[in-house]
């Protein structure tokens, strides 16, 4: 008799023991939930979240020399102020593909120089698909003229193009047009204020790309 009551006593503890724990759980799993939807809701840090990307493709010839460029830089945003003003982390790389044929039909030298760049953003928003963009970028170029004199150098002994990786500080200051929606294209033009004077480029650059959810 004794051992059938110490058995359901035992069995009564565990029993109640198995529903705290149980009921516990539950309620940590329901905290978390809600915490979970508290994240994705209308207010919550991932709607607030965008992204986006710009590209780079183009190909350029002429006589002796040929280019082909490719890039990619994404981006994602967080919105502040109601929407209107966007901050976040923007990476990109750039590849090249040069090509190069003495005169008289000499032989070909080739390059592939490779670039690549970590930077921050900054945008607002005051109208639906009208932005402005600034921009710090820290950018490490292989370039072919790093003297910025317009003129491509040869090594003799290897007979390949002579490149060098430049850093660059750029700080571009612009506006874009999106086209809206949750899925959307864009086109900015931007001036690098820090472009450097001796080189032969032009500061002003043109993006293309596409957002979600800006």
């Amino acid at each position: 008799m004794k051992k059938i009551m110490l058995f359901s006593l035992l069995a009564l503890f565990f029993t109640v023991a198995f529903s705290n724990d149980a009921f516990a759980q539950k309620k940590k799993t329901k905290k978390k939930s809600s915490k979970t939807d508290e994240y994705f809701d209308d207010s919550g840090f991932a709607n607030k979240l965008w992204y986006g990307g710009s590209f780079l493709l183009g190909f350029a010839g002429s006589n002796n020399q040929s280019q082909f460029t490719f890039g990619l830089a994404p981006m994602i945003g967080y919105k502040l102020v109601n929407d209107l003003i966007s901050v976040g982390p923007r990476v990109g790389f750039e590849y090249n593909n040069i090509r190069v044929q003495a005169g008289g039909g000499g032989p070909v030298y080739k390059a592939s120089p490779l670039s690549y760049s970590v930077g921050a953003f900054a945008r607002v928003k005051p109208f639906n698909n009208f932005f402005g963009h600034f921009e710090y970028e820290h950018q490490s170029a292989e370039s072919t003229d790093p003297d910025g004199n317009g003129y491509i150098e040869v090594n003799p002994q290897t007979g390949k193009i002579i490149t060098e990786r430049v850093p660059f500080n750029n700080v571009y200051v612009g506006a874009g047009y999106n086209s809206g929606g949750l899925w959307a294209y864009e086109i900015m033009l931007l001036y690098n204020v820090n472009y450097p004077d001796n080189v032969v480029n032009s500061p002003f650059s043109i993006r293309f790309g596409i957002t979600h959810k800006f």
